[in-house]
């Protein structure tokens, strides 16, 4: 006889999402005077029922517990007969659930999470809130490629993996760089969890770096316990060790970084390069000037949360005389904030075609410390057909 549940033979799993596992169990007892060795019908092998764990001899007054798990694979309601059986009589017990699809929405569209320049050693977060439209409870997980790159997936060598993700140096890496103490850059809480119908969680992205870089990268996959994904993030961050800096330009070197200290700067070694490449585009006998941007920061920092920040460009008079300008050509920058600077170049009469102009010029950047910027700007005429 069943003696759980006040004797009901119908093991109702109600709502389950598909693709997970519901457990559920149940007791039996022998009420008879001798021994009883228990077998089971088949169940449906292709079938969303499953018994988890082996029968055995229940003696005289003993009792067994009985595990069962249903796993829906699709949208609809299940039914099925479990038949218990000994020597001398059978019991029959009903298995029935629903599968559901769940229904789980992301305030984050996916795509880039950017969270600009932070000072090194602190920190910064953002909030994804998950919520469940469904009818019924739904688990969920949150997974960082840097942390999955640890260990190695499917029989692949987490080597393969790195090289796969580092072949071409001028695109930003999966996962870029990471923390001198080994911890990830990015933390994300919590790490799984469930949402009931109707209601909403919280998922907090963190990002804290130890030293200067601006290739800080991962991706956050938030999927649930079937697997199926909710959002993918591909998160960026950069971090400065003063409160002015320096964004844009072209890329001078690979996104991938040792994670030794950097060397030290060579002796009269003066000035942080950057270099600035324009062209402008020949369309029906007329040029087009060529435009570029860079941006000019102050990093909101935890110590000095009201310190803003300068920049100057030296020299603009000469930087006109071959056809460039930027602007603003100064300006002041508050704590947090970042400013545009648009860098343009026309070519001047007597410009000969695909000769190349260019010329240095510094910006200096005063904050807590004064860092000046040799950028070079490079520029020329494109004549390649529409």
């Amino acid at each position: 006889m069943v003696t759980s549940d006040n004797g009901q033979t119908i093991v109702d799993f109600r709502r389950v999402s598909v693709g997970e596992t519901m457990i559920k169990r149940f007791t039996v007892q022998n009420i008879s005077d001798e021994s009883l060795q228990m077998r089971t019908s088949v169940l449906d092998t292709l079938g969303p029922f499953s018994l988890l764990n082996a029968l055995r001899v229940i003696r005289p007054g003993g009792k067994r517990t009985l595990v069962l798990a249903f796993s829906p694979a699709e949208e609809k309601k299940h039914c099925e007969i479990l038949e218990i059986k000994t020597t001398k009589m059978s019991l029959e017990l009903t298995l029935c659930g629903e599968g559901v699809f769940p229904t789980i929405t992301s305030s984050h569209p996916g795509g880039l999470l950017d969270f600009g320049y932070v000072f090194e050693k602190e920190r910064i977060s953002e909030v994804v809130q998950l919520r469940n439209s469904s009818v019924v409870e739904v688990g969920f997980r949150t997974l960082l490629a840097s942390l999955s790159l640890s260990r190695p997936q499917d029989g692949v060598d987490t080597v393969d993996i790195l090289l796969g993700s580092y072949t071409d140096s001028q695109v930003q890496p999966t996962v870029g760089t990471q923390n001198y103490s080994g911890l990830s850059v990015f933390s994300v809480v919590p790490g799984e969890g469930s949402i009931a119908p109707g209601q909403s969680q919280n998922v907090t992205i963190t990002f804290q770096p130890d030293h200067p870089s601006v290739n800080y990268s991962d991706k956050l996959t938030i999927e649930l316990m079937n697997k199926s994904k909710v959002c993918v993030m591909d998160l960026k961050g950069a971090a400065s060790s003063h409160h002015m800096y320096l964004h844009g330009g072209d890329v001078l070197t690979v996104p991938i970084e040792s994670l030794l200290p950097p060397l030290p700067a060579a002796p009269g070694e003066k000035g942080i390069p950057v270099l600035v490449t324009l062209c402008a585009r020949s369309s029906g006998g007329a040029v087009i000037p060529a435009v570029r941007e860079l941006q000019v920061g102050c990093v909101c920092t935890t110590q000095h949360s009201k310190k803003s920040g300068e920049f100057s460009w030296d020299d603009v008079g000469s930087l006109q005389e071959q056809g460039f300008s930027v602007e603003p050509s100064k300006g002041a920058v508050e704590s947090g904030q970042k400013c545009t600077i648009t860098v343009t170049w026309t070519p001047q009469s007597g410009y000969k075609p695909y000769d190349v102009v260019q010329t240095c010029v510094s910006l200096t950047l005063r904050g807590d410390e004064r860092y000046i910027y040799k950028v070079t700007l490079m520029a020329l005429v494109s004549y390649s057909a529409e």
